[in-house]
């Protein structure tokens, strides 16, 4: 009799027991999977650069409110910072493989793309080949690029530029494709010191020293 009521008690206890132990196992796999997206996540930066607090806090790339005035006026290329944007014609009607060049005759194929009175580049090409360090945060979708100085952060998805840790607004929204962020030419040229050029007869933007 002692038995069967032994044998009772387990039987009613177990399943609680078996859980806590398939819990336990559980809780050990995530950490090692944790720990190993972890690893995964820091061996994606150089010198294991991570994102910290700063570039997770969402509100802190919030829209700014943006109007676009009935203008003949052309800022394709001019940087205004401002949330009055006044929207002129575009050099490009639609994306195409255009060469850009710097007076030193360094020059890259990308393609460019009108949208929203803008003319959208890869910001990481362009910031590299005008001489600017460059980092990737692609979990957070954000663009870090420093040169003499001069800092600009982007975020895909908003129209706001972090440069040299003030927030600006800039003339459109940034977005992500095919593994880069592309920014408005004018923010990331002026930003950096320089003009884009149209030149038709080459097909191609020019990038000058800011006078």
């Amino acid at each position: 009799m002692r038995i069967i009521k032994i044998l009772l008690i387990i039987s009613l206890i177990w399943p609680f027991v078996d859980a806590k132990i398939a819990n336990a196992d559980d809780e050990e796999d995530y950490k090692k999977y944790e720990g190993d997206v972890h690893k995964k996540h820091n061996d994606d930066y150089d010198d294991d650069e991570e994102d910290d607090d700063y570039y997770k806090e969402e509100d802190e790339y919030e829209y700014y409110d943006q109007r676009y005035p009935e203008t003949n006026s052309n800022t394709w290329n001019i940087w205004t910072r401002s949330t009055y944007v006044n929207k002129g014609e575009l050099p490009l009607k639609e994306a195409k493989e255009i060469q850009l060049k710097l007076e030193n005759n360094n020059t890259v194929s990308l393609y460019l793309i009108p949208l929203d009175g803008e003319i959208y580049v890869p910001g990481k090409i362009v910031a590299e080949l005008l001489g600017a360090k460059v980092v990737n945060y692609d979990n957070s979708k954000i663009l870090e690029i420093n040169k003499a100085g001069t800092e600009l952060i982007f975020r895909a998805g908003t129209n706001v530029v972090y440069y040299n840790e003030i927030k600006t607004p800039i003339p459109a929204v940034t977005f992500y494709l095919n593994d880069n962020i592309y920014v408005p030419i004018s923010v990331i040229s002026n930003g950096l010191g320089y003009v884009a050029e149209w030149q038709e007869m080459n097909n191609a933007v020019v990038l000058k020293l800011l006078k």
